[in-house]
């Protein structure tokens, strides 16, 4: 099993740094940019509305990305190009590598807001639906399941 897992895993990782490990390394360094970016609009946010939850700054940080994102996706589909529609599998523009790293490092800031603030949350709801899940199985066995 040990190699198995070796065999599936040793390509993916040795895939990425295979460009060229200075292009990877400026990947990693743009997509840690991006992130100290989201971090600090969101300290920001924090500063600017202290009378409000640190996740509604986390919320507003999303909702930033939101408009960030469409727009410039916007841009690249229809202005910068090329259109994905007549040239499909072309090399991606600088542009479009520079959205994939802002959107690589939110997604990174996004899981930590997760694990922030929606962790315990989770656990509840799994809680609560497993409990739910096992008492209308055992409801079901006997025969006696009602609807409320």
């Amino acid at each position: 099993v040990t190699q198995c897992c070796f065999l599936t895993v040793h390509p993916l990782f040795f895939w990425f740094w295979s460009f060229h490990p200075r292009m990877a390394l400026a990947l990693c360094l743009q997509v840690l940019c991006s992130l100290c970016g989201w971090l600090s609009l969101y300290i920001s946010f924090c500063r600017l509305n202290k009378h409000r939850s640190y996740e509604w700054s986390c919320r507003l940080v999303t909702f930033t990305h939101g408009v960030l994102s469409i727009g410039l996706s916007a841009y690249i589909g229809f202005i910068d190009g090329p259109w994905p529609f007549t040239h499909p599998g072309s090399p991606n523009t600088p542009l479009q590598v520079h959205v994939l790293c802002l959107t690589l490092g939110y997604f990174i800031f996004d899981l930590g807001c997760i694990w922030r603030f929606a962790w315990k949350k989770s656990i509840k709801k799994y809680h609560a639906w497993r409990s739910r899940w096992s008492e209308e199985r055992r409801l079901k066995h006997n025969g006696h399941l009602k609807t409320h």
